[in-house]
């Protein structure tokens, strides 16, 4: 039987389908990227089968303790396994209406597969509950971007029935049919279609975008419109992961601003700590296939795990110096005279009942990962230069950029920003020379090394490959010995069983990091870092922060990810308008900049 693993390859290819005819599209091939684009949508039905096999893969119990007329959601003794492997264990989910949660825990845990379960309801949820999970792009149709948004017939005749049904049971005074009447009138006609033109201009729409049809669309914009939909529909529970995976930095504080006053209950799962606290009332943290709440956004809950973690310490340590004295008393006078025997048995009934009503566990520490770039030795300047560098796509009239004059040394620590189309990732390609300037000209110093990190890497791995097996075909001088492919792997996270399973049995963050590790084995004195948080838990986004800083070559990084710019960047430059601009201040002025800009427009 297929895997989720086949689902993933199936993705994979489709995902690579669609990215080659954006790519050729935008080289004016406009025949060669239709029939890719073709190709793309062959493959969707392949995916849509797998998804039902995946969901096979899954198993669910739990008891729904809330009434089934409440707008809130508890489940007692929730468990669920995925392949076998128990994620959750007897815990309890629960999900209250105006409440928005982050969902925390390590890659591999399990954060996505309880969304998913949640979304394809093998939890035992009321009927009336609607739920919209973000997991994958609008389907390529030829509706038109706005179109896709407002196709919400089925939707509002959902909220009509259900309506009809709370007056006939006497409920006409609920808050739920107030909410459901409010979702109405947002679908109203005369509203409709203005206020989904401002949720597609948010997230980067401009006018001529919104007529463009949805198969025109690249996978990471049609992912957009997916999102502005689920904004426009408002469900009862929405679903987010990774929402701003695909956005620019702009586009993040808009979802940040749009998501902080969510009337219904919103569940996201995000690498973005910046994020988090500008949206989120509660965390719900993932820990030992147990979930545990908090109150507060992710600064509050960090706060209240170490109050409540060193309590608990200090607990554990009274508890363990009691029973280690009490062990000690009765190991002495145990069998001593019959008034100190006496003693010690009451001792020993006490440490029964300290056993038996349960003790304080250890804290257990979050693991942690420490990255390391290996140092690449120095080169004299200037390491690189752009002279009078213009460019644009062949076949196109539109120059992304003009007259670009600068310099990059091994000291520097720059982070590029600015709108998506802007030719941010476009720049690091001319750097490295995967693209050639229109005008001008780019000179590299001989010895130059590159380690460029994209989200499209994953395409050279070979999936029926060990991370070892991998890193010794990739690196045959180097990793002769199992063990120097064991550490290779292991200094970036993937340890155990991590290290011989297939890569495609792997998580997308487990990826991630084997990436890394690949990229570190060829010694580059300059990172090119295009989104590399994409996947990665906060931990580990860290240990990659930690990295960076202690790495002796220079670094070149667009993220859209507010605290990596913050804990590594020296420089910013805003990359629009057909050209580079340094910024005067750091990236949470930018931040407060871009805020500015949406409260103006």
């Amino acid at each position: 039987m297929p895997s989720d693993a086949a689902l993933k390859r199936a993705e994979a290819k489709k995902k690579r389908a669609e990215r080659k005819a954006a790519s050729l599209a935008a080289k004016g091939d406009t025949e060669q990227a239709a029939a890719l684009a073709a190709k793309a949508d062959e493959i969707t039905p392949i995916t849509s089968e797998l998804e039902k096999v995946a969901l096979n893969a899954r198993n669910t119990t739990g008891v729904l303790a809330s009434h089934e007329q409440s707008r809130d959601v508890k489940l007692i003794n929730f468990s669920l396994t995925y392949h076998g492997v128990v994620m959750f264990e007897d815990t309890t989910l629960e999900l209250n209406y105006g409440r928005r949660y982050g969902l925390l825990g390590p890659n591999g845990a399990g954060k996505s597969t309880l969304l998913t379960a949640i979304a394809e309801q093998d939890v035992p949820l009321p009927d009336h509950f609607d739920i919209f999970h973000l997991k994958k792009e609008i389907d390529a149709t030829d509706l038109t971007a706005l179109e896709a948004v407002l196709d919400v017939d089925a939707e509002r005749k959902r909220l009509e029935a259900e309506a009809e049904r709370l007056i006939e049971m006497d409920l006409a005074e609920s808050d739920r049919l107030t909410s459901i009447y409010e979702r109405l009138d947002a679908m109203d006609a005369s509203l409709a279609e203005a206020k989904a033109a401002k949720l597609l201009h948010g997230l980067g729409f401009t006018k001529e975008m919104q007529a463009k049809k949805t198969k025109d669309f690249s996978g990471g914009w049609r992912m957009r419109i997916a999102l502005a939909r689920a904004l426009f529909i408002q469900p009862s529970i929405m679903l987010l992961d990774e929402p701003t995976n695909h956005l620019d930095l702009e586009a993040c504080v808009w979802l940040e601003e749009e998501l902080k006053n969510y009337p219904a209950c919103l569940v996201i799962i995000s690498h973005s700590q910046d994020f988090l606290n500008g949206v989120c009332t509660n965390i719900m943290h993932l820990q030992n296939r147990h979930l545990k709440y908090y109150s507060g956004n992710y600064d509050q809950y960090v706060k209240t795990r170490a109050e409540l973690e060193e309590n608990q310490m200090k607990r554990y340590q009274q508890e363990q110096d009691q029973i280690a004295h009490m062990k000690n008393y009765i190991a002495r006078f145990g069998h001593g005279s019959a008034k100190l025997a006496r003693q010690a048995q009451s001792k020993e009934k006490v440490l029964a009942k300290m056993v038996a009503g349960g003790l304080t566990e250890k804290v257990q520490a979050d693991h942690s990962i420490d990255f390391k770039f290996p140092d690449c030795g120095k080169l004299p300047p200037p390491v690189l230069m752009v002279e009078n560098v213009s460019f644009k796509y062949p076949g196109t009239e539109k120059y992304l950029y003009r007259n670009l004059d600068f310099g990059v040394d091994l000291d520097t620590r720059l982070a590029l920003v600015g709108p998506n189309g802007a030719g941010k990732s476009t720049l690091l390609k001319l750097i490295v020379g995967e693209l050639t300037p229109t005008e001008g000209q780019i000179r590299r110093n001989a010895h130059l090394r590159f380690a460029r990190y994209h989200q499209h890497l994953e395409d050279q791995l070979d999936f029926s490959l060990s991370p070892i097996t991998f890193m010794q075909k990739e690196f045959q001088e180097e990793l002769k010995e199992i063990e120097d492919a064991r550490k290779a792997v292991g200094r970036f996270g993937l340890t155990g069983k991590m290290q011989t399973m297939p890569i495609e049995q792997l998580s997308d963050g487990q990826r991630s990091r084997l990436i890394f590790a690949w990229l570190a084995m060829t010694r580059p004195h300059m990172l090119i870092l295009d989104e590399p948080t994409n996947h990665l838990d906060m931990e580990t986004i860290d240990s990659l922060a930690r990295a960076i800083s202690g790495f002796e070559g220079g670094v070149l990084l667009v993220s859209h990810d507010f605290r990596l710019i913050d804990q590594v960047a020296q420089q910013i430059w805003i990359a629009e308008n057909e050209t580079v601009t340094r910024w005067e201040g750091d990236i949470l002025a930018y931040k407060e900049h871009l805020r500015r800009k949406l409260e103006e427009n």
